[in-house]
């Protein structure tokens, strides 16, 4: 609302908002969110540029819904985050403008000043562009986009790298999105800036809900930004994800923040907070089901991939430490197998990778399983309860001269009982893993 005792030569408003500090912040520094709400009922704009720093630049385009354009420059002086900014309005009519970010804990009240050479000249901008009323709508516009979003926290009892991976990785995707009942049948989700997002959600009734969508920016392990419309594009939210290093936990904070949402969007709207409360549960699962580990090399990507797929090479490395791999037939191509015999611990061990995909030097993604001779699926023989099949994915990141191997490793078509016992397992996969990687890196040393 406006401020009644505002010097004569001042326009000021004070506007409590139901969100907190951080937030409203980012809703008048980040032009992402800052284009859908500037100005009074009914105006858009087209930023330029927004250089929120002192000496910074704000350029902008207010498009009235007459189709008259507003040309306006800014220049910031004081940027406190998330306290207070001071910025001169350059571009006609001049004016300074002061904006202080009180913290009310859950709740931020927002002071702002347009203070101007003098009453005349803030008189005449009042009759002109009806100012004081355009700040109230403006302040109102944002009101309204916070109160349709959405922020939620949760803890979750996974390293940031494996939450991070759940969150950009489209196969993890395509497990947790949506509530429970729902999957995705297509799930094409390019997590880097610029990169298109599609989802098709099925309902359990069959009904399909189709979500494009876009990100903005991918900050691994730390931050996403990406865009999505639903119904039609009756509903417009940009989603911002930021993923806190905890030890072996991660603290996820997600910001839903609404930019459109018209009345065909009001179911979509009213289920909103309870369908990511679902998807989190979903994506807890998943990280509960999942296996992540990694190492560092010193040898190039194109050594360690030989390794890690020609069988002569796969033969001295490959399996727990005390294990003697006795056979292999490789057939390195999407569909193909790579059957093998191992001795460990006095027994004989089969197994079998199915591969899926095979993008050389960089990603390998197959089905393991144990096996007989002849390649059909068995149990585990050292432990009924084990996932019949799991999925693997493994990558090769090279920097530097030195390749970082990541194991992505999970349950498939897997029983609930299943599903338990391999979470249980995930200690003596650390142990297993860890005694690999350390016969890899010795054979390593001996071939570089």
């Amino acid at each position: 609302m406006a401020v009644a005792n505002a010097a004569a030569n001042e326009i000021a408003a004070t506007r409590v908002f139901d969100a907190p500090r951080e937030l409203v912040w980012r809703m008048w520094t980040d032009p992402k969110h800052v284009v859908h709400w500037w100005g009074p009922n009914g105006f858009t704009n087209t930023i330029h540029e927004m250089d929120v720093r002192p000496g910074g630049v704000w350029r902008f385009i207010m498009h009235g819904p007459d189709g008259t354009d507003y040309m306006n420059k800014v220049v910031y002086h004081d940027v406190v985050k998330p306290s207070r900014l001071t910025y001169s309005h350059v571009s006609g009519p001049v004016f300074d403008v002061f904006v202080d970010f009180a913290d009310r804990g859950d709740q931020t009240e927002v002071n702002m000043r347009m203070v101007f050479e003098t009453a005349e000249l803030r008189d005449k901008t009042v009759e002109q562009f009806g100012a004081i009323e355009g700040l109230n709508q403006t302040m109102g516009r944002l009101q309204s986009m916070l109160a349709q979003s959405l922020i939620m926290t949760r803890t979750f009892d996974a390293p940031r790298a494996l939450v991070f991976r759940a969150w950009t990785d489209p196969s993890h995707v395509a497990q947790w999105w949506g509530p429970h009942g729902f999957t995705n049948p297509r799930c094409e989700w390019d997590a880097r800036p610029g990169g298109k997002i599609h989802i098709d959600m099925r309902g359990p009734d069959g009904t399909v809900y189709p979500m494009p969508g876009e990100f903005h920016d991918v900050v691994a392990p730390e931050r996403l930004t990406f865009s999505s419309s639903a119904v039609d594009g009756a509903l417009e939210v940009l989603t911002t994800v930021t993923f806190a290093d905890e030890g072996e936990q991660t603290r996820m904070t997600l910001e839903a923040i609404v930019v459109k949402a018209t009345a065909d969007a009001k179911f979509a709207l009213d289920g909103m907070r309870e369908g990511w409360t679902q998807s989190l549960e979903r994506l807890a699962g998943d990280l509960a089901h999942t296996f992540l580990i990694s190492r560092t090399f010193d040898a190039p990507r194109d050594l360690v991939w030989a390794a890690w797929t020609e069988t002569e090479r796969l033969m001295q490395w490959f399996g727990p430490k005390g294990s003697t791999m006795t056979y292999a037939k490789n057939d390195l191509r999407p569909g193909g197998t790579f059957l093998y015999a191992m001795q460990f611990a006095g027994s004989e061990l089969w197994g079998k990778w199915v591969y899926r995909e095979i993008v050389p030097p960089e990603r390998l993604v197959l089905v393991s399983s144990f096996s007989d001779a002849d390649g059909n699926v068995t149990r585990h023989p050292m432990s009924p309860t084990w996932p019949r099949q799991t999925l693997s994915t493994t990558t090769l990141a090279e920097d530097g001269g030195k390749t970082t191997v990541t194991i992505d490793w999970r349950p498939l078509d897997a029983s609930e009982e299943e599903l338990d016992t391999f979470a249980k397992g995930k200690p003596s996969m650390n142990q297993g893993w860890g005694g690999t990687f350390d016969q890899l890196d010795e054979y390593l040393g001996r071939t570089a």
